[in-house]
């Protein structure tokens, strides 16, 4: 068995996954985290805590980037988007954005380790993940695959945040916390990941499930979980545009306020298909003067 286990860490030591690892991480400068991790922990176990830092410090620098420039945009919304804030959003309730980076930043310790398990699972033979086009084909089957994984996951999410919604313990315990920005003054790009941290795991989930039974590229997979962090940003920005079929935030934010409706991640049409799309009312679009 130590013969065996001895074997199978030599082989995880020099798969391609783990050598793209090591080469990114060389490439922004983790070379000494790395070596110190592995030094401290072991191969094992400082490869995944390297992997862990780097997923932590990358995801709080788009949080923070996405939150600073979109607020800048909102507020320049009509110049910069055409688009107006929903009626009573233009001015935000005081400590609103404090309590939401609050919130968000803790989450953020746990959200970092769900790219970690991804990895773990990818690298020991759990998923359908392939790290090279060549390997279902060429570009037309990896667009096949890309675009059948997306709606998977789509769809995925959005019977997870239904059921956040529809099962009083689950949004009792772990998703009101997030709906405690039930108004346009209460929400802002600031609010896209403050959540209780297990919701937005319960939330992201698809992407892992999905790679497990259905082929995904690998680094499209993880610009894929990423992107969620900065399409949460948009959704949470009180504005009200047409963006049909994309689930924009003029649906998101009448999803805050009445709750039992517009489900989706990216698209309305997961909405549409299940009777839970809803617009938002008129009067409550109209540009205040």
């Amino acid at each position: 068995a130590t013969r065996e286990a001895q074997a199978m860490a030599e082989m995880m030591a020099y798969n391609e996954f783990r050598e793209f690892n090591r080469f990114l991480n060389g490439l922004i400068g983790l070379n000494g985290l790395a070596n110190w991790a592995e030094a401290e922990y072991g191969p094992e176990y400082g490869y995944y805590l390297t992997l862990y830092v780097r997923n932590l410090v990358s995801a709080t620098i788009i949080y923070y980037t996405m939150g600073v420039v979109w607020s800048w945009m909102v507020d320049r919304s009509e110049m910069v988007f055409g688009m107006q804030v929903f009626k009573g959003g233009e001015v935000k309730r005081p400590g609103s954005i404090q309590d939401q980076i609050i919130l968000a930043q803790m989450s953020l310790f746990l959200y970092a380790g769900l790219p970690v398990f991804d990895e773990f699972l990818i690298e020991y033979g759990y998923t359908r993940v392939y790290m090279s086009m060549s390997e279902v084909g060429g570009f037309i089957p990896y667009l096949f695959y890309t675009i059948v994984y997306f709606f998977l996951v789509e769809i995925g999410i959005y019977w997870m945040h239904r059921k956040l919604h529809t099962n009083p313990f689950l949004f009792k315990y772990i998703h009101s916390l997030h709906h405690k920005y039930n108004t346009p003054d209460y929400l802002s790009p600031w609010a896209s990941i403050a959540f209780n941290p297990l919701d937005g795991i319960m939330q992201a989930c698809p992407y892992t499930i999905v790679m497990m039974f259905w082929p995904c590229h690998y680094i499209t997979h993880f610009v894929m979980l990423f992107l969620t962090a900065i399409w949460a940003t948009n959704i949470h920005d009180t504005l009200v545009g047409d963006t049909e079929p994309l689930m924009g935030s003029k649906y998101h934010t009448v999803h805050h306020t009445h709750y039992n409706c517009n489900y989706g991640q990216y698209l309305v049409l997961c909405d549409y298909m299940w009777g839970t799309l809803r617009q938002p009312a008129k009067e409550k679009t109209q540009k205040t003067q």
